[in-house]
């Protein structure tokens, strides 16, 4: 571990979630903390689904008051510390292993609706122009039309997650309540 650092660099790099972390020597926390928020405005953004939005101040504000902690703790705190991801990579493999296993097929299904919608938002654009410019619809059927076609994804991803969810309830009640 490198020894702790500038207290006024660390809050400048702390700014940018993860970059505090790296800049203090932990690059595993600094990586991921950094990839949870790019990741969640990134997909936000792709997927058209504002609400993942939520969490990036959430992950900003742990990753700028875990840097400026670290830097602050005595050293002998400061030097146990051991460099880890937030969220480990081998808790999907093992914790999810069986429910993935057991829902190969929905999540199969899930993948696909998820294609589905992703070539949508793309050839809706195009769609959408062709009706405006070829039959001259009226401006209200317009934004009805797209409307309900910028919301088409989103909502067979929010039928999927409550499918999802409720496969998971309802396999968890089978094992704890075992075989009838």
């Amino acid at each position: 571990m490198t020894r702790k650092r500038s207290r006024l660099l660390t809050f400048f790099f702390s700014l940018l979630p993860g970059a505090g972390e790296m800049y203090l020597g932990f690059l595993k926390q600094g990586a991921s903390i950094m990839t949870l928020f790019f990741g969640s405005m990134a997909l936000s953004s792709f997927f058209n689904f504002g609400t993942l939005l939520f969490f990036t101040p959430v992950i900003w504000f742990f990753s700028f008051f875990n840097a400026n902690n670290l830097n602050s703790l005595p050293d002998d705190e400061f030097y146990s510390i051991e460099d880890d991801y937030v969220i480990h990579p081998s808790v999907f493999y093992q914790k999810y292993e069986f429910v993935f296993r057991k829902h190969q097929k929905l999540f199969a299904y899930g993948f696909i609706l998820l294609g589905i919608c992703i070539i949508w938002n793309t050839t809706f654009r195009f769609l959408y122009r062709f009706f405006r410019e070829f039959f001259h619809l009226p401006e209200l059927v317009l934004r009805f039309i797209q409307y309900s076609a910028n919301s088409l994804p989103q909502l067979l991803i929010g039928i999927l997650i409550i499918i999802v969810g409720f496969s998971l309830i309802r396999n968890k009640h089978k094992e704890i309540d075992g075989p009838v």
